[in-house]
């Protein structure tokens, strides 16, 4: 389930169908909960999303970093490859996918992240002709569950269009969000059975 609060709420229709479906696609397949709020700062979009989740610290952060299996647990993610790794800084390359309404639109991103592990991830992304989007996930463990919060700002976009890109960034932010929460939770269940 997806709780969504938004402030200056924009004729954001697109945006909260795509929330209301995606809550009802995690009520129907036991998805975490997931807590979203959307703001609108100047000609940016910020969004944060927390999910309290059943795993522990060390598989969520193995899924944050999974990159080269992104397409794998993510929708609209076609293709994802580590092509440099300098310490702990990563540059990730994907081939993704916009939707906007009936539109599909093939975007292919650059990901600078730095890791800080086991508990914080930032990453810089980097499309032609898009917004960029700067991301920062921490972990926060606790006994038997792990917080995973989430803080993404959508720059401004070209502006003809930025009513059109931004939300779909947004959207692709929250689709990714909840992915990543899901898998999350998918491979401790895994490891708890196999244990």
């Amino acid at each position: 389930m997806i709780v969504m609060r938004m402030t200056r709420s924009l004729a954001r229709l697109p945006f909260l169908l795509t929330l209301a479906m995606a809550k009802a696609t995690g009520a129907a397949t036991g998805a975490p909960p997931i807590d979203v709020h959307v703001e609108r700062s100047g000609g940016a979009v910020v969004i944060v999303a927390r999910a309290s989740l059943q795993a522990d610290a060390a598989t969520a952060w193995s899924v944050l970093t999974d990159y080269a299996r992104y397409r794998n647990f993510i929708p609209g993610v076609q293709a994802s490859r580590v092509v440099a790794r300098r310490g702990t800084s990563v540059v990730v390359e994907q081939s993704d996918e916009f939707a906007w309404w009936i539109w599909r639109v093939p975007v292919r991103v650059t990901f600078e992240i730095d890791e800080s592990p086991p508990v914080r991830l930032h990453s810089h992304a980097r499309a032609a002709s898009w917004p960029s989007l700067d991301s920062t996930f921490v972990l926060e463990p606790s006994a038997s569950r792990v917080r995973l919060d989430y803080v993404g700002r959508v720059g401004p976009g070209m502006p003809i269009v930025a009513r059109l890109e931004q939300p779909a960034v947004e959207r692709a932010a929250v689709r990714d969000f909840a992915a990543l929460a899901a898998e999350i939770e998918r491979r401790s269940a895994a490891s708890r059975t196999a244990n």
